[in-house]
């Protein structure tokens, strides 16, 4: 793979483990509106939670190393309108 194809991969992957992590938190919301949700479940659920925030983090670091080498010196959020241009160029297959 070459550094671009890295890169995409990378912002594919932090994008779906940040869909995961939404649907993790919508689970553990419905979990707590149920009628005396139990204590096991939302333990697992919070487990489930840490280790996608964690997996999160770490496709992030990931993310952020493969779009320094091409030039991205700063966190998505604060990308101007240039950039992400540039970044959606990355993702086209």
């Amino acid at each position: 793979m070459n550094k671009k194809d890295d890169a995409r991969q990378y912002l594919l992957d932090y994008f779906a483990q940040a869909d995961k992590l939404n649907g993790t938190i919508e689970e553990m919301k419905q979990l707590r509106k149920g009628n005396a949700p139990k204590q096991e479940q939302l333990d697992e659920k919070v487990q489930e939670y840490e280790q996608r925030l964690n997996n999160l983090n770490s496709g992030k670091i990931k993310m952020n190393q493969s779009l320094k080498i091409l030039g991205f010196d700063k966190p998505i959020a604060k990308f101007s309108q240039e950039e992400l241009i540039r970044l959606s160029e990355i993702l086209e297959p």
